[in-house]
């Protein structure tokens, strides 16, 4: 009962403001969105700004790893830069989840591939933190001259389990550079599949 099983973070149901002079204004991910959380630097914006089509339209999500061009969203600065979780909530089972998969793509030079380090993070109950749970490395292939760029799927290894945050930061190649990369349908299931924890999902946002 309630909301349980399956999700897809798509970033499709949230809205863009109206382009002036062909600028478009950039806003931070609203805090909570779909009951998780997301760190300073997180925005969203229709595929057409960016090298990336979106794999559902209309809007990707894109993080700036310096944050500061974006307004602070509630709690936001409580999580890893580049994490998504559960936040000020991450001690309570119903906001945990598993994470298989998702899109992604950097934005460098349209020369240079990229490292995408992704990082899964449980809530440690005697600590009463989050610790780091596992981590896997992967190679985002470059977009040569930003033509028909593809995002990357990319799949989580079996230890992105019963998460309560996950990390994403790109770097560039054997630099080790921080890089914007763009995100896109992030397949994710609710861990506490209860109907208790399906009923307090749907209570809050």
């Amino acid at each position: 009962c309630g909301e349980y099983g399956n999700f897809s973070l798509t970033f499709d149901d949230t809205s863009v403001g109206p382009s002036k002079n062909d600028v478009l204004p950039v806003n931070g991910m609203t805090n909570p969105y779909h009951h998780l959380f997301y760190a300073n630097g997180y925005t969203y914006v229709p595929d057409k700004w960016e090298p990336y089509p979106a794999v559902s339209q209309p809007n990707v999500a894109m993080f700036l790893p310096f944050g500061g061009l974006l307004p602070n969203t509630p709690f936001a600065g409580s999580l890893l830069p580049g994490e998504i979780g559960a936040g000020p909530r991450a001690s309570v089972s119903a906001y945990w989840f598993n994470a298989y998969y998702g899109y992604f793509g950097c934005a460098l030079n349209g020369i240079t591939r990229c490292t995408l380090r992704i990082s899964g993070y449980q809530y440690d109950a005697t600590l009463k933190q989050e610790v780091l749970a596992v981590e896997q490395n992967v190679t985002i292939p470059a977009c040569y001259g930003y033509i028909q760029c593809r995002l990357t799927q990319v799949y989580f290894n079996d230890g992105f389990r019963a998460l309560s945050g996950i990390q994403f930061n790109a770097y560039t190649y054997n630099l080790g550079i921080p890089q914007i990369f763009m995100m896109d349908s992030l397949q994710m299931e609710w861990y506490n599949s209860s109907c208790a924890a399906g009923i307090l999902r749907v209570g809050h946002r």
